[in-house]
């Protein structure tokens, strides 16, 4: 290995035989064992930050969204049961269903709604339980129990059937 040296002004340099500089101390912005410019600058410990404060952010995103599910099932919890449990007369006048995953190996889950109209054109739409729903038929009349947004009984009015009279069929 053949190693050069160069005097000037500056300091005397020394090449060895890959063309590297063996002592940059005289040299200004090389003094010591820096690196020049870019000395203090270490990309691997960039990307242990970067990657480091990413997956914090991603934690926090997280937390939050688990943290806001939580305070928002409470407070609609809370106004349910502070609200007045009312029993009116009512239509069913839709019913509607909502099914949701289901995919590859996952079960699905369905919810089931039924939409009200009061005597005085209001109307509301409630989740219901599967047996509820399949006891109600569009245009059924009855008295409706709920408390703010929780359905709790429908009870129907017994209506005359077509072909059915006082208990006899008609023959």
């Amino acid at each position: 290995m053949a190693l050069t040296s160069v005097s000037s002004s500056i300091g005397r340099l020394s090449v060895d035989g890959f063309g590297v500089f063996d002592d940059m101390n005289g040299v200004p912005g090389f003094e010591g064992n820096q690196g020049g410019f870019f000395s203090g600058f270490n990309e691997f410990a960039a990307m242990n930050a970067f990657a480091s404060i990413f997956i914090g952010a991603i934690f926090l995103i997280i937390a939050g969204v688990i943290v806001f599910v939580i305070i928002s099932g409470i407070r609609s919890g809370s106004s349910n049961n502070a609200a007045a449990l009312l029993t009116l007369h009512s239509t069913v006048v839709a019913k509607r269903t909502e099914v949701s995953g289901g995919s590859g190996d996952s079960s699905a889950t369905t919810r089931y709604y039924a939409t009200f109209e009061f005597d005085n054109g209001e109307r509301t739409e409630l989740i219901v339980g599967g047996n509820h729903y399949g006891m109600m038929v569009e245009n059924d009349r009855g008295m409706l129990t709920y408390q703010g947004t929780r359905f709790k009984h429908f009870e129907r009015e017994v209506q005359p059937q077509s072909g059915v009279s006082k208990g006899q069929f008609y023959t």
